[in-house]
This record gives C-alpha cells, structure tokens and sequence, in this order.
C-alpha cells in the first residue's frame, strides 16, 4: 500500500478490513507517509513491514528474501517487527543511477480510462495524458517540504527520457505530458535539450507543469524551447510577495525575476498558473494582503491560494513551536486535520484569525474580474476535462463558503470509528 499523509487514515482501514479477510497476507506499506513517520508500523500491527524511502531496490529486495524464506533484517530501508518489537534496518542510500530503473509498466495502463480522470493539472489538452518524471530531488531548503527525495538532484540521461517518449507516442499513443519533476529546470541546458529532442524526432505532445517550476530560475529562451516542444502551461512555485518570509521560509524567490517571468511567459499564449501559500507561522495580515496583491496584479492567469498546513518533521513544524510556544501541537496526532481543506487551518486553530475569510478573498479578488474571466475561457482548451476541472474548482470553493465539510465532520468521525470498530 502506498500512501501519503492524508491517506493514513483510509489506508489503515483499508489495512485493517485486509488483515481480517485475509490473517496469513504478508501485507507492506510504503510511500511519503510511511518515509516521514516509519513510526506508522507501531501504530498500525496490522502491518508487517513498511519500505523507508525509494522503494524500488527495497522492495525488490525484500521480495526475494521473503519468498525465499529469508530474514528480512538484512534488507536496508525496511521497519518491521522484531521479538513483537518495531525496528528498522540500516538506511538505504537514495538510486543515484535512475537509467538503471526500468521504465515504468506502462502496458499494465489502460490509457483511456485515465484519460477520462481529472489530472493533477485539473484540465487537458490532449488526451491521453500521463504523469511524468525526468529527474529526482530538490536542493533547495524551503522549510514546509519532507524532502523524501533528499537533496542531492538525480536525472535521467536525455537519451533514458526520450526512450520512454518515444515509447509512449508510438506504442500507447499518448498525446499530452504532465511533467511532476520537483524541479524540472534546475539543469536548464538539460531542459533546452529535452525539448530539442521533442522537436526533432516529431513528437507532437502537449506539455504541462502542474507541480509547479521555479520561476526565478527559469530563462526566457527555455520559454521559447518549451513553447515550440508543445508546453502549453506553465505554472510557478511563488508562495509568499512578503521578502521577510521568503528569507524565513528559505525559499529566497527573486519576487522581481519571478514577476518579469511571469509576463514572459504569459506573453508566449502559454497558460500561466501561480501557487500561493496563505497563513505562515507568525506572518501578518499585511504580509497575506501583499501576496494577494502580487497575484492580482501580475500576468498570472489562474492562481491558487493554499491554506499552509504545518508538518511534523519539517522546518515549518519548528518555526511554529518558536512563534507560538503555548498551542498544544499535540493536535498534529490525527494526520487527517493535516489538510488543505482541513476543518480549521493550523493559523486559524493559533491566532483566531478566519483564515478561510481571507482565502474565499483572495479567491474572489482574483477570479472575479472580467479580463480573468476572458482569458480564462479564450485561453483554455475547451473540452469536456475543462469543464470537470471548472466544477470541481467551484464545487470546492462552495463547499468552503458554506461550511459544509465541518458540518459533516462529526458524521466523518463517527463513520470512521465505526468502520475501526468492525475492523478491530
């Protein structure tokens, strides 16, 4: 099972229904989650081991030792039960050879089926699309991320990428790319060739970034290259205007670079998305009013305002029990309060603050301008995904205005215990 922070709960769950339909499983859990908190075995004994980190080596690893009979307190990267005790084995070391991965199994997909899911980048130009990954890792130090990639940035050779492009179009027709690098234009001369290499071999994709590049690293000649590979949107990691918490929250943007980037980009007919973070430990309602103001007045066609969720383990986590040493963090030991749409924001939960008033603001400030709404319908494919990403956007902006998540929250909670209880 694999599983991110949020899913925690669902998937012990699930976990438990499995063990109880099926006592002799060997049953493993792996994924974001179980990498941040392998504690996540002690928590759940339904479990019998958890893979810590890139899973790929582990897993294979461990496989062959369990079917062979072996111990598996020789397989690095693994927490699992020893004399009823959990334990882990030694850390494995992150793949620094990502061609040596196989390509995915991407004969197990039924390409139209996923064609008709809304996509992380919440619309489609041209179906089928798939998820993609050129490289590994960050080296930046933004304190809100688990960086469970580590630092030290690995890519795939132009040559290993291509192949699987290749592969892709020809063999399983896939006509769009969402590229989900955590940095996709760190090695912009890789990116420059990535995208020559599209161009030559007559590749006729469409590309997306719904994970979001950084914009004051991005060149105005990779705009170009991207353009002419087929990149249709773009969208930048920019969080906060405020220079204070940019330096707090080491992500050090180059708000300038980023605004000039931003109007280039936009200037290209290129769809041009921005992410915003709402509600930092210890930021003021000016600082939120600053962001807001950036957003509105630069060339960013679509933007996103996330409420910040605080993380155990992460540099965030310690800034906020440095702003705000009297709140009881022990609320952080029910992972599913840890949410975008979460019943109450982490900054409202410490300072009282409506921090949802502020977001469905700057949401309204931003959306609800003509010219927004012009681009927005010129600008756009215009299909079916277009239309499902708009109604979920609207569905979930609605269901924010009118509270009626935390009205069926004390339902969730007792669906939940009562779905625990069956399964105890």
């Amino acid at each position: 099972m694999s599983l991110t922070t949020i899913e925690s709960l669902v998937c012990a769950q699930a976990g438990r229904r499995v063990r109880s339909a099926l006592p002799g499983a060997f049953i493993v859990a792996g994924g974001a989650h179980p990498t941040c908190f392998p504690e996540y075995l002690e928590e759940n004994p339904w479990l019998d081991a958890v893979c810590i980190g890139e899973g790929e080596a582990t897993f294979v690893e461990m496989l062959d030792h369990f079917l062979a009979g072996k111990p598996l307190d020789d397989v690095a990267g693994l927490a699992l039960w020893r004399d009823g005790q959990a334990v882990q084995t030694p850390a494995r070391s992150p793949i620094d050879d990502l061609d040596s991965l196989p390509l995915p199994a991407w004969d197990l997909i039924d390409f139209q089926k996923y064609a008709l899911q809304t996509s992380m980048n919440a619309f489609v130009k041209n179906a089928p699309w798939v998820l993609f990954f050129t490289s590994r890792a960050c080296p930046f130090q933004c304190v809100y991320c688990h960086s469970i990639f580590g630092k030290k940035v690995r890519k795939r050779s132009v040559e290993h990428v291509m192949a699987e492009l290749e592969l892709l179009y020809h063999t399983y027709g896939v006509r769009e790319l969402h590229i989900v690098d955590d940095i996709f234009n760190l090695d912009s001369e890789r990116a420059k060739k990535i995208c020559d290499e599209i161009v030559a071999r007559g590749l006729k994709v469409s590309i997306a970034f719904p994970n979001g590049l950084r914009g004051d690293r991005m060149e105005e000649d990779l705009v170009l290259k991207l353009k002419a590979a087929g990149c249709y949107s773009i969208t930048y990691a920019i969080e906060t205007a405020s220079p204070r918490l940019q330096k707090r929250i080491k992500k050090n943007v180059d708000l300038d670079k980023l605004r000039q980037i931003i109007a280039f980009t936009d200037a290209q007919d290129i769809i041009t998305q921005g992410f915003f973070m709402l509600g930092f430990p210890g930021e003021t309602l000016e600082e939120m009013q600053s962001t807001i103001d950036f957003a509105v007045s630069s060339r960013l066609i679509r933007a996103w305002f996330f409420t910040v969720v605080v993380y155990p383990r992460t540099g965030l986590y310690d800034i906020a029990k440095e702003e705000y040493p009297d709140f009881d963090f022990s609320v952080f030991d029910d992972f599913f309060k840890l949410r975008y749409w979460s019943e109450t924001p982490f900054y409202t939960q410490v300072t009282g603050v409506d921090l949802y008033k502020i977001q469905s603001v700057a949401y309204r400030r931003f959306f609800l301008r003509p010219t927004i709404v012009f681009r927005i319908l010129w600008r756009f494919p215009k299909n079916k995904w277009l239309f499902r990403g708009m109604y979920w956007g609207v569905r979930s902006v609605i269901t924010k205005l009118t509270k009626i998540e935390e009205r069926l929250t004390p339902v969730k909670k007792w669906v939940n215990q009562y779905v625990k209880a069956l399964g105890e």
